[in-house]
Order: structure tokens, then sequence, then C-alpha cells
């Protein structure tokens, strides 16, 4: 081809032309290249908004990143327990498709349909509060297996009362023995059914109301389970910066009701002491899940708290349980022995331990900084103790922050996200997770966060301790 018939001018714009074309024909390339391994590296899927349900997907989101609840779903035998098409099938299965690394986007219009055939109106469109609807998955699953248990337990009967017949008129030397042995075995299939029926996001808490009186020794232990921690913050807290330990110390504080008498005292004419009463945990749930309470009330309205909360990846609820283990107590040499007290069940614990402990390192992370915070035992100290057996026993009360939901906006409206942690193998990996958005996140944007809601999981001792 011959240039000379055109002028520079005419080459050099050919030139530039050229050159725009083949830049934006690499450019698309490359960005769509680099857009479908992004989508494919993907760890956690989405989940797509129905209208307004971003409650519901970042309700999801957090629950999917506990894999103790993930298992407690999976090992429900729907079949034998006739649940097909169930709740808890239903919601076992979404939960598994969450933690595919496959990228997509999923929808929750099952979970919709579900709740709507128990009785559930979840109107599309209409915003809701994700706390809220926790407490409706937690009223359905246990109606559901409620129902399976009440149906297996009379098939069960019908079965046991026939051997009970059977074995009466086979064994007819000791059939008083035979039947006690059929009861016992009764019972003990029956607890073991409650306990794999049971979700691991219950917990039990005692209260304990003791006299003051030191001649009266009156007491008495009340139970309760929960499935989640409510934790406010108070009005001396509002617009600056505190954590999830002082609150948790606040929550399980022991207090003074002056205004109060026994039963003991009143009839021995004795005068009014008051009671002393104790919260704390009795057993721990695997999954622990704790809510910020964020809505204020004012004079002339409600409000959003905006106060941040600082939280941990690491979590320890020693000091606000009632302790099983009197020898690990015994060598708390910061209270004395009138601390002490002993709960009917063999149970101890020291009084006040929420609220009078210091600033101290964590065995997990010494420096005291993050992590645990306030709530980890002192081991600066040796008084005589095992090392080994002290840490083995703080991590039996250790939890480890698997996703954290934030709701930004205003009291009544907003938007929910969740922040949380990709399935194994890949557990280190944070992920921001907004309806059908989701991207990779460092994790000092999820301590940023507001949080709303804090899903832990509990952290098995380690093996090197089990040994021990």
């Amino acid at each position: 081809m011959d240039l000379r018939a055109y002028s520079p001018q005419s080459i050099a714009a050919c030139t530039l032309i050229g050159g725009s074309l083949a830049a934006a024909v690499a450019y698309v390339y490359l960005t769509s290249k680099s857009s479908s391994e992004g989508s494919s590296s993907k760890l956690v899927p989405g989940l797509a908004n129905q209208g307004n349900t971003c409650y519901m997907n970042a309700l999801l989101q957090g629950l999917a990143s506990c894999p103790s609840f993930v298992g407690w779903l999976k090992s429900l035998k729907i079949g034998e327990m006739g649940l097909e098409g169930s709740f808890v099938e239903t919601l076992g299965e979404l939960l598994g498709l969450l933690n595919l690394p496959h990228g997509e986007v999923l929808t929750a219009h099952s979970i919709v349909r579900s709740l709507s055939s128990h009785g559930w109106n979840i109107t599309i469109g209409v915003e809701h509060d994700l706390y809220e609807l926790f407490n409706v998955f937690v009223t359905t699953w246990e109606d559901e297996l409620k129902t399976s248990r009440m149906q297996n337990r009379s098939i069960e009967h019908c079965h046991n009362s026939s051997s009970d017949d059977s074995t009466s008129s086979s064994s007819n030397n000791s059939p008083a023995i035979a039947r006690k042995l059929l009861s016992f075995q009764r019972i003990a299939s029956q607890a073991r059914l409650d306990a794999s029926l049971r979700s691991p996001c219950v917990g039990l808490t005692a209260t304990e109301f003791r006299c003051c009186n030191n001649e009266c020794g009156y007491r008495t232990v009340k139970y309760e389970s929960f499935t989640v921690l409510t934790l406010t913050i108070p009005n001396s807290q509002m617009g600056t910066s505190t954590n999830t330990e002082s609150l948790l110390r606040r929550y399980f504080c022991s207090e003074i009701i002056r205004d109060a008498i026994c039963d003991k005292c009143k009839a021995a004419e004795r005068k009014q002491h008051g009671f002393l009463k104790k919260h704390g945990i009795v057993k721990l749930p695997q999954t622990l899940m704790i809510r910020i309470e964020r809505v204020g009330m004012l004079p002339n309205g409600s409000m959003k708290l905006s106060e941040h909360v600082n939280f941990g990846e690491c979590l320890s609820l020693q000091d606000v349980c009632f302790r099983k283990n009197p020898k690990i107590n015994q060598r708390q040499t910061a209270y004395d022995k009138s601390h002490f007290w002993q709960l009917p069940d063999g149970t101890s614990r020291v009084v006040g331990g929420a609220e009078v402990i210091r600033s101290r390192n964590s065995p997990l992370n010494p420096s005291g900084t993050n992590g645990y915070g306030d709530l980890g035992p002192s081991y600066a100290l040796i008084d005589g103790g095992s090392f080994v057996a002290e840490r083995r026993e703080a991590q039996k009360y250790a939890y480890q922050l698997r996703a954290v939901s934030e709701h930004r906006g205003g009291p009544y409206s907003g938007h929910f996200v969740t922040y949380r942690r990709a399935a194994a193998p890949n557990q280190n990996a944070w992920y921001y997770t907004s309806d059908a958005q989701v991207s990779r996140v460092p994790y000092s944007m999820v301590a940023a966060c507001q949080s709303y809601m804090l899903f832990y999981e509990r952290i098995r001792p380690h093996r090197l301790y089990e040994r021990a």
C-alpha cells in the first residue's frame, strides 16, 4: 500500500484511531476476564433481595458462618422424624449452599414460603428487624421439633409397652427388675433424643438470691434458657466507645435488693437485710449470639444509638459463668474464702466476679489489647497450681467470632449487612455481604463496623491440653 498518497495529518489521525481501538479491545478483554475470575473466586455466595429482605439475608449469612449450627441442621434425621419439606430442612439446605464456593447469587424464597406455611406473614417490601426474624426462626423450628419429638415418643411408648408385656411374661423370675431396666433405657433414649434436637445456640443462666443476713443462710436459684444475650449501652457510656466485655459484666453483675426480706427472717422476726442477687451462665451454648440494643428511648421519641462497641475475634465468658471446678476457683487468690458460695447442684462461683475483675491479660492474647479484653483470667502469678490445667480450663469458655451483622440507618428503617467468615478451609477470610453484593475485606473493616448482632463459635480445647 502506497502511503505517499496520504497526508501526514491523515496518517497520524488513522494511527491514533487505530491505537485507541486496540486499547479499547484490550481493556474490554482484560476487565471481562478479571471480573469472571473474581466471581468464580468468591468463597461466599450472595442472596438476592426480594424487596426489603436485607434483614433476612443478613441473618442467613450470619447463621451460615457458624459451623456447629449448620452441622446441627445436617445431623437431624429428616426422613425418620417426618420432617420432609419442613422449615428445618429448608433452612439447612440453604445454609449449606451459602457455604459452597460457587460465587452464585441465591434466593431465600423457600424460607419465606416455609414460614408462611406456619402462619408467619413475611410481607415482601416491608422492613423488619433481624433479631425479631431470628425469634421467628427459633419459634418455628422448636414447634416442628416438638411435634416430631411427641410423635416419636408415642411410637416408642407403644413399642416399649409391647416389650414390657413380652418381657414380663418371659422373665417370671424378676419381672420388676426387667421393667426398671426398660424404664431406665426409655428415659435414657428420650434424653439422648432431646439433646440431639436441642439447638446449639441454646444456653442456660442461673439467678441466685441469697439473704444478706449471715445468721439466715437462705438461698434459692432460678434457671432460665436463652438463645441470644441482649446487651444494652448504659446512659453513662452514651457518646463514648465501649466494648462487649464491659457490657457483659454489667449484664451479669451482682446487686443488692435492699427492700426485701426472706421467709425465714420474717418468721424469726429478724431485721430486714435484703437479698444479694447473682446472675451467671451455667451452660454455655456452642453458638453464642450477642445482640447490641441500638434503639434508645427519649421523652420525645426514639433514637438510634450509634456508639461504637469494640469486639474481639476471641471472647472468654469465664468470669460471667458459675464455675464448675472448685479447685480452679481456689487458686483465685484475689478473693478470700468468704466470697465462695456452693450452689445446690455442686457448682461454685466467685461472688461479684463480673464487676470486680480488673484488666488482665488473655491466655490467647497476652497483650490484652485485642481479643479477650478484660474478661481473660490472669496467669502472671504462679501459686503452685498447674499452668496447663488452668489454661485448659480457660479455653472451655473461649469463643471465636464468626460473623457480625450491622444496621445502617435510623431506628426504624435502614439496611442490614453482614461481615462473615468463609467456610473451612478458608475460615480466616472475611467477606462483606450486602444482599447479592459480596466482596472480600480486611478484618480492620469488620472491627470498625457498628455491630448489631455478633455470632460466636465456641473454641474446643487444643489437643495439647486434652492430653495434659
